[in-house]
């Protein structure tokens, strides 16, 4: 795992130093979220092996002027993936009717934007890897056939 803090710290403090936005400057100088961190570190990583084109805590514009973070944004040229960490508290069981129906209006106008979106539930980083590496993958894939596609 030394190589993942390795990697990981330089991903992070080049972010940091490279970001403009002060909004997501501040954000990521918060550090990113315990099940972002896990999915870096238990999927991302030992799958993929480097964060190029991936973004933390990725700023979006919504439809209604406001302003929206991505936990990861995977940005190959012009593909856009999103991948958001579902953690159980502020996603189920916390989650009042009017959150329920933002946190749709989200993905679905993210969809819309050419997004392509990935939710996944922290449990499955604990409890099934394998299958969220696929999706991982699936993902990469779906990128990269964009990507050509653009060419």
């Amino acid at each position: 795992m030394q190589r993942f803090e390795q990697a990981f710290n330089d991903w992070i403090q080049q972010n940091i130093s490279e970001e403009k936005n002060h909004r997501r400057r501040e954000i990521l100088l918060k550090g990113l979220g315990h099940g972002t961190i896990e999915f870096l570190r238990l999927i991302w990583f030992p799958t993929v092996g480097h964060f190029n084109d991936l973004y933390p805590e990725w700023e979006v514009r919504d439809f209604n002027n406001g302003y929206r973070y991505l936990d990861l944004a995977y940005m190959p040229g012009s593909a856009k993936g999103g991948i958001e960490i579902q953690e159980y508290g502020p996603h189920a069981r916390d989650l009042d009717v009017r959150r329920f129906k933002d946190l749709c209006w989200r993905h679905s106008l993210l969809a819309l934007d050419g997004w392509t979106f990935l939710p996944i539930a922290y449990l499955s980083i604990k409890t099934s890897r394998n299958d969220v590496n696929n999706l991982s993958l699936l993902l990469l894939e779906n990128s990269f056939r964009k990507k050509r596609l653009l060419l």
